[in-house]
C-alpha cells in the first residue's frame, strides 16, 4: 500500500490495533501484528530495513556515547520529575508489575536485559519511530510544524499503546516517546540513536525497580505520598 492515501490508512490501522491491544493488557499482539503489517508493507513496496532508518550511521561510537548520555538523562528526569507528577495528575501508581520480577533476582534481570536489547528497543523503535512516524511524515511531510504534529502523534500512540502500565504509566511513556521520536527527527530519521537510547532508558529503569531505588528517590524527594 503506497501514496498519501496509503499512508494514512496504515498509520490508522497500525496504531489502532497497537493501542487497543495496549489498552487490553495484550501488547504483544499487538506488537505482532504491527510486524506483520509492516514487513508485507516493505516486502509490496521493495524496500529493505533503511526504509524503516536502520541504516548505519556516521560514527558508532558517537552515537553510543551519545545514547548513553541521554538514557541516563532521559531516566533520571522520568524518576525524580515525570512519574511523580504523571501519578499526582492522574491520582493513580505507575503499574510496573510486568517488570516486577526482577527485585531481588538478577537472573530475571538477565533476561529482561536480554529482552530490551534484543526484541523491545529495537522492535518498539522499529514500529514507533521508523514505521509509524515514517508513513505520518509521507503525509504531512518533514518541515518543522509537520515534524512536531508526528512526535505528537507517534507519541501519543506510543503512550496509549503502553496503557498496561496504568493511566500514569501511559502519561509517562508518551512523554518518553515525545523526546525519541524528537531524536528520530534530528538524527534526518535514522533510529539507531532512538533505539539505544531506548535501550539504555529501559535498562537503567529495570535496574532501578530491582533494587527498589525508584520508590526510595521518589520517597526521598516527593514523600511517602509519591
Amino acid at each position: 500500500m503506497d501514496g498519501f492515501v496509503g499512508s494514512i490508512v496504515l498509520v490508522a490501522f497500525v496504531s489502532a490495533m497497537l493501542v487497543g491491544t495496549g489498552l487490553m493488557k495484550q501488547p504483544g499482539l499487538g506488537v505482532l501484528g504491527a510486524v506483520v503489517v509492516i514487513g508485507f508493507v516493505l516486502w509490496s513496496r521493495g524496500d529493505g530495513l533503511a526504509a524503516l532508518g536502520f541504516a548505519a550511521p556516521t560514527s558508532w561510537w558517537s552515537t553510543v556515547v551519545l545514547a548513553l548520555a541521554l538514557g541516563v538523562a532521559l531516566q533520571l528526569v522520568a524518576v525524580v520529575l515525570v512519574d511523580p507528577l504523571a501519578e499526582r495528575l492522574t491520582g493513580v501508581p505507575h503499574d510496573h508489575s510486568v517488570v516486577a520480577g526482577v527485585k531481588g533476582s538478577w537472573q530475571a534481570f538477565a533476561l529482561w536485559m536480554l529482552l530490551v536489547w534484543l526484541v523491545v528497543a529495537p522492535l518498539e523503535e522499529a514500529i514507533f519511530r521508523g514505521f509509524l512516524m515514517s508513513e505520518i511524515a509521507r503525509v504531512v511531510g518533514t518541515a518543522p510544524w509537520a515534524a512536531a504534529v508526528n512526535v505528537v502523534l507517534a507519541s501519543v500512540v506510543f503512550g496509549l499503546a503502553h496503557g498496561y502500565q496504568g493511566r500514569s504509566g501511559v502519561v509517562s511513556t508518551a512523554l518518553v516517546g515525545g523526546v525519541l521520536g524528537w531524536v528520530f527527527v534530528a538524527s534526518d530519521y535514522n533510529v539507531w540513536l532512538a533505539v539505544l537510547t531506548h535501550g539504555f532508558v529501559d535498562t537503567i529503569g529495570i535496574a532501578l525497580v530491582a533494587v527498589g531505588a525508584d520508590e526510595a528517590i521518589r520517597r526521598r524527594l516527593w514523600g511517602a505520598s509519591a
